[in-house]
């Protein structure tokens, strides 16, 4: 009956010992993961600020481009009126050559 006992106390010793093992296991199991965890928000932070600033890069150039745009719309149209009074001149030089090739009378 003795054997029993003490078979039953070393069988409670050995089960309270890998408690204690598989506590330890857990507690370093969870350090790594919150560890991982601070690891992965520090990159979700790193990540956010960079999308940030390269959206703050891309609305520059889009205003950039809208300016470049208007200075462009508006050099074209003073090219077309340019191109409107060559015209009306080169009309008026040539009724005015015309006119003077003609004999006078």
């Amino acid at each position: 009956m003795l054997i029993f006992v003490w078979g039953f106390i070393l069988l409670l010793a050995i089960a309270v010992i890998f408690l204690i093992w598989a506590q330890f296991t857990n507690q370093g199991a969870a350090l790594s993961e919150i560890q991982l965890n601070q690891q992965l928000e520090k990159k979700v932070i790193h990540l956010e600020e960079n999308l940030k600033k390269t959206l703050e890069i891309m609305q520059d150039l889009a205003k950039k481009m809208h300016i470049q745009q208007e200075v462009i719309d508006k050099t074209t149209t003073k090219l077309s009126q340019v191109e409107l009074q060559n015209a009306e001149l080169v009309g008026l030089l040539t009724k005015a050559v015309n006119s003077s090739d003609r004999p006078s009378i």
